[in-house]
């Protein structure tokens, strides 16, 4: 294979893979309004009723949302870290480095996420991830005594 198919072939795989991380970053926004208006709507829905154990399930829908949030922002950085992998190769194929691409192609195929991944979401360079949930959990703890 000539490096201009090598680049032809890179540069595609580059798009598939940007394609797949922008769709599970668009995935984690959409879980993510859609949980808040759920959890809103229990908030509101338990001070009508003046009932805290309404106010428990928003916490517990609240728990779930962001584990799967969480889910999809660790699928999202693989694709992110492939992606870092491609345009590496593209990099080396421009400078003249000799580029090795596996005999089967670029796989969309990434590794599995394992509980390293999702510490690393945890931390606080990422609190635009986690803040959020932190924050509606105090709220939910401030609407739980207040609707008693």
């Amino acid at each position: 294979m000539n490096t201009s198919d090598q680049i032809s072939l890179l540069t595609k795989s580059w798009e598939v893979i940007q394609n797949l991380a922008k769709s599970n970053g668009e995935l984690a926004w959409k879980v993510r309004v859609w949980g808040l208006g759920i959890w809103a709507a229990l908030i509101a829905y338990s001070f009508k009723e003046h009932d805290q154990s309404i106010v428990l399930v928003a916490i517990f829908q609240l728990i779930i949302i962001f584990f799967i949030e969480l889910s999809a922002r660790q699928i999202q950085y693989k694709f992110i870290e492939r992606s870092l992998e491609i345009e590496r190769m593209l990099n080396d194929l421009l400078v003249g480095s000799e580029v090795n691409i596996p005999a089967g192609g670029i796989s969309t195929q990434i590794d599995t996420p394992t509980i390293i991944d999702l510490i690393y979401l945890l931390k606080l360079k990422r609190w635009l991830i986690w803040l959020p949930y932190a924050s509606l959990l105090v709220a939910s703890y401030i609407a739980w005594c207040l609707s008693a």
